[in-house]
């Protein structure tokens, strides 16, 4: 979540962004559908997909930060604390604070690990044969995409209030 004034943006973190990720790539997932597909073996099988490597939510809001040149400041909240503050009858979130508008939901979600553990009888992107994209390069292609759709030279230049609205419609 963010705040953004020009190139200055400023992030919410929970817990410092410790939680960890293991983001895929869509083109990973359809491989490893087809692969899933083709294959009898995979009748009954269980999958759990992930990408090649961890990383926690604050590594991957400062690697997408640095690809598309903003200059990011981070305030921490202790989840408890954030939530008593949230849910507190006398505060007033509009008036005290409102580039955080955020839903207790998804604040939960930014605490939580979301990575891939090999289980017993449950199979990975490795039994498909497949070595995911890592994400740092998927991350900066969608960096260098964003910033070639807000250039001044770009005849289809959209504002990146306007990329956000798009993405948000969708």
């Amino acid at each position: 979540m963010h705040c953004a004034f020009g190139n200055d943006k400023h992030i919410l973190l929970i817990d410092n962004g410790k939680a960890k990720r293991q983001p895929i790539v869509e083109y990973d997932i359809n491989q490893a559908i087809i692969n899933i597909l083709q294959t009898q073996e995979s009748i009954g099988q269980t999958y759990e997909l992930g990408g090649s490597q961890v990383y926690t939510l604050k590594e991957l809001f400062e690697f997408l930060a640095n690809n598309l040149f903003w200059r990011v400041s981070y305030t921490n909240f202790n989840y408890d604390d954030f939530m008593r503050m949230y849910l507190s009858p006398n505060s007033n979130w509009e008036k005290a604070a409102h580039w955080m508008i955020s839903r207790p939901d998804y604040l939960t979600m930014q605490r939580v690990d979301n990575i891939i553990t090999k289980k017993k009888d449950v199979k990975t992107m490795e039994d498909l044969h497949i070595t995911p994209l890592a994400t740092h390069h998927y991350l900066s292609d969608v960096a260098n995409w964003m910033q070639e759709k807000s250039a001044p030279e770009n005849d289809e230049r959209v504002s990146m209030e306007e990329m956000v609205a798009d993405d948000d419609g969708h």
